[in-house]
């Protein structure tokens, strides 16, 4: 099988599709990654090929605010919408432009893309018989709209009662409608300038266009969808290989078992602001009788301005060398470290609005394998990280989860069921919303 991954320029989002790949290559296949220019080492070391996306739709996870004027002084909701155009539905041509290059270029069976690029739409909308098999990789909560659930964003709960339905038919129609009307008219135009056409779904429904939908998650923490869950896939994640050979950081003699260890993180993209949530936390927990280690995810350690004798900041955590060893993470809602952390058990504070964040705290709440927190103060984090080490009930919850995921591995699920025929893709297309 020859395949070709893509990836918008996002940390969190390319290293599953590099377990992926990895994965793929070891059952046989021939794979490309297409993402951005400043990833190419990071693939290349994994032993797959990158093929760079062109510069108009790259971008540097690194330095957002700088590259997008005005991004930084927008709230949390609106820089998410303010993202979804800027970084990704802006993007689309682009990115579509080089993937049907390449698809003229090489004899390709499958596109396996994560749901932010949004350069496979206009691929999926044009309805082309001739076209290779798309698969789409669900790298955050299930963003499509769904009949028992609210739309994605501001972190509802689902509801199935007659009242709650007609409250979810009535915010999907004014995210759709009136939220993201914008958003969607740039959607059409992008994918009409692509191939003529309007985009035959809603922009955040697009996986469900695929011949594939493979949501890397446990279905114990989604929300039940009874009009879409026969589509989907619900693998695992792919949180790639652990460095068996990674030597302990520095300050690892702290982590010495006689205090509960608290890790703090605030991902990979949300942390130009170190107050958002590691400062409050190095504040709320000092003298709190833990350890804590914070991790600012690549800025460098002064970038935080706090201190506390009972706190370790670093830039980078081992997060598999780690949570063996922790008994809460408090995180802004990064999906990626969530799974991490379930996978061995942790129980979290989930503290987050931008991106997807609430929507992962959300759930993580209903889970009940965490607290989700609307507010950033010391003492709002100090309390609950309080009673998830009081509360044996938290802990357990995530341990169930574990046991779940202990079973699901997502890479080797992607590769098995590529090797397999698809799901039928026009019963998936046929029960899309109307437009």
């Amino acid at each position: 099988m020859r395949a070709i991954l893509c990836s918008a320029p996002l940390t969190g989002h390319l290293q599953p599709m590099i377990a992926i790949g990895r994965q793929l290559i070891a059952d046989g296949s021939t794979v490309a990654v297409l993402t951005s220019a400043h990833f190419r080492d990071r693939v290349e070391r994994a032993g797959l090929e990158h093929i760079a996306l062109p510069s108009e739709c790259d971008f540097d996870e690194r330095d957002l605010n700088g590259q997008f004027a005005g991004r930084a002084r927008m709230p949390g909701f609106l820089r998410s919408r303010y993202d979804l155009e800027h970084l990704f539905i802006r993007s689309i041509s682009a990115q579509h432009d080089r993937l049907a290059a390449l698809l003229a270029e090489r004899d390709i069976d499958v596109v396996l893309a994560e749901n932010l690029f949004l350069g496979v739409l206009p691929l999926l909308s044009a309805a082309q018989a001739n076209r290779p098999r798309v698969a789409a990789v669900c790298m955050t909560p299930l963003m499509a709209n769904s009949a028992d659930t609210a739309p994605f964003g501001p972190g509802f709960a689902p509801s199935t009662t007659r009242a709650g339905m007609l409250r979810n038919r009535l915010l999907t129609l004014g995210a759709t409608s009136v939220v993201l009307r914008r958003a969607q008219r740039s959607t059409d135009a992008a994918v009409r300038d692509a191939v003529g056409c309007n985009a035959a779904s809603f922009v955040l429904d697009w996986p469900l266009l695929a011949d594939d939908v493979f949501v890397l998650t446990t279905p114990s923490l989604e929300y039940p969808r009874r009009d879409l869950d026969s589509k989907l896939r619900y693998v695992g994640p792919a949180l790639g290989r652990a460095d068996s050979g990674q030597a302990p950081p520095v300050w690892w003699d702290r982590v010495d078992g006689r205090r509960p260890v608290v890790v703090v993180t605030q991902g990979t993209l949300d942390n130009e602001d170190m107050s958002r949530l590691v400062e409050p936390a190095i504040t709320g927990l000092a003298d709190s009788g833990a350890l804590v280690v914070a991790t600012t995810g690549g800025p460098p350690v002064e970038s935080v301005r706090v201190a506390a004798a009972n706190a370790v900041v670093t830039e980078f955590v081992p997060f598999d060398m780690m949570f063996p060893h922790t008994d809460v993470l408090v995180t802004n809602g990064g999906w990626g470290g969530v799974h991490f952390a379930l996978t061995h058990g942790v129980p979290m504070v989930v503290v987050g609005s931008t991106e997807d964040k609430g929507e992962v705290a959300a759930r993580v709440a209903r889970s009940g394998a965490g607290i989700r927190l609307r507010r950033n103060s010391p003492g709002a984090i100090r309390r609950a990280v309080r009673t998830v080490l009081d509360d044996p009930s938290f802990r357990d919850r995530a341990a169930v989860l574990q046991s779940e995921m202990s079973g699901l591995d997502g890479a080797c699920a992607i590769s098995d069921a590529l090797s397999r025929p698809p799901i039928d893709a026009r019963e998936a297309r046929d029960s899309l919303p109307p437009r």
